[in-house]
């Protein structure tokens, strides 16, 4: 299993993860936070191993020795956990958001990656979560390669666990649920590295209380011994929330994030209109053509990382042929000169911006400080913190004395803890301008 690991994290498609930092743009506040999504996979991996050995443990006396995890389980469950965020592009969701977007054009992106014969499956899948796929199942791709000189369609079955879709049923909601590897490992990653102390949980007191049990429909589930885990998945919970508030929505972070939104927004409607506009090298060649609206192949997407994206935006700070705003924006992004937060009560701005013509008052208050188009110098950064997942497929369960599970958030000392909580609204300008945009909104 070890030696199926190391090998795995040889490959091209593994070692891309080592140029795509975990937290983005996290190290413009936190300068500690420079991991990158590969090692952050390889904990999941690692934790993967010992929540499968536990649940081994857990299985005896309740199932048939043919549905415990056995080695070769727990070697697909450690592969998969290592695969789980083999597709995220630049900068991860903030890229993916702007200039993929949730309404990418999936049958585009489907023929040039080569999963047609699986589009059924992939559906409702994310982009990130597609172009893992593509990397798996790519034949001259080494991964795919590597695994099936192991064993034959191991490829395909590692695709199916990340699909949710697997022979032992409950396995593979571990890798995407409330509670499971990916959480279990970067709450404690991302608080040592940013040198805080929000996201610390007892993990070995969590990993000791994981269970199976079945739900009312005799659907095996995994879960957490409701006698002996509900504190620490209090813990758990409450340690995940304050990350998010402290680091994830610090406000220099986002500020940051929100400038290079902006940046990539702005050279989109640049490209779209003149693709010639931009000149690049090769080396740029395949990140330039995801922001105009192309799709990528897989051996293209090898080269989608977060180096390719600074290399183009100081390419874009050197370039003043282009466009004012955009090459403003890289410039002060190139330098961190960012947006300062308007100081402005939160529901009061989002009144404000609610109001008909309110975004325009805005940007004809901050034109005269703007040396390109006004409607890129203001970002408007809504919070939206989910603690539990909606779909049932990825709820957790608590797992009582007789093996029946109930979902966590339906425990009453925990249901504060997913009480929907108000958006919050902030919005970000030159700092020029923040003195009368929060004159403006009062």
């Amino acid at each position: 299993m070890e030696t199926i690991v190391i090998d795995v994290l040889r490959t091209p498609e593994l070692q891309r993860l080592r140029r795509i930092k975990q937290l983005g743009l996290g190290h413009f506040v936190f300068p500690g936070a420079e991991h990158s999504r590969l090692v952050h996979s390889l904990g999941a991996s690692y934790l993967a191993v010992k929540f499968a050995k536990q649940l081994a443990y857990a299985c005896e006396g309740f199932l048939d020795e043919s549905f415990h995890p056995k080695h070769s389980e727990i070697r697909d469950f450690a592969v998969a956990a290592l695969c789980h965020d083999l597709g995220h592009g630049p900068l991860s969701h903030a890229f993916e958001r702007e200039i993929v977007g949730e309404n990418y054009n999936f049958e585009l992106w489907l023929n040039k990656l080569g999963l047609t014969e699986i589009k059924e499956d992939l559906r409702n899948s994310k982009w990130h979560e597609i172009v893992g796929h593509a990397l798996l199942l790519w034949t001259d791709g080494q991964l795919h390669r590597l695994l099936e000189q192991s064993e034959r369609d191991f490829s395909k079955r590692i695709s199916y666990m990340l699909q949710g879709k697997y022979y032992l049923t409950y396995l593979p909601r571990l890798l995407n649920s409330d509670i499971d590897v990916d959480r279990a490992d970067f709450l404690l990653r991302d608080t040592h590295q940013c040198g805080v102390t929000y996201g610390e949980y007892n993990l070995d007191w969590l990993i000791s209380t994981c269970t199976i049990g079945k739900t009312s429909s005799d659907k095996l589930v995994i879960g957490f011994d409701k006698r002996k885990a509900l504190r620490i998945i209090e813990q758990f919970l409450v340690a995940r929330r304050a990350l998010y508030e402290t680091v994830y929505y610090h406000k220099t972070v986002r500020s940051a994030e929100g400038m290079v939104t902006l940046f990539l927004r702005r050279l989109k409607q640049i490209l779209k209109d003149d693709s010639s506009k931009l000149k690049v090298s090769d080396f740029l060649k395949p990140i330039a053509k995801v922001i105009s609206g192309d799709a990528l192949g897989p051996e293209e997407l090898l080269s989608l990382d977060d180096f390719s994206l600074w290399v183009l935006i100081e390419n874009i700070a050197k370039q003043n042929d282009i466009d004012d705003t955009v090459s403003d924006l890289a410039q002060r992004i190139i330098a961190r000169d960012l947006f300062k937060i308007v100081p402005c009560n939160p529901k009061k701005i989002n009144e404000f911006l609610r109001k008909e013509g309110g975004y325009e008052r805005i940007y004809d208050a901050i034109k005269p400080f703007c040396r390109g188009k006004k409607e890129f110098y203001l970002h408007v950064d809504e919070l939206k913190f989910s603690m539990f997942l909606e779909n049932s497929d990825h709820m957790s369960f608590f797992i009582d004395e007789n093996r029946d599970a109930t979902h966590i958030r339906d425990h009453e000392s925990l249901r504060t803890q997913w009480t929907p909580q108000e958006d919050i609204v902030r919005i970000y300008t030159l700092q020029e301008a923040v003195d009368a945009v929060k004159k403006l909104i009062g």
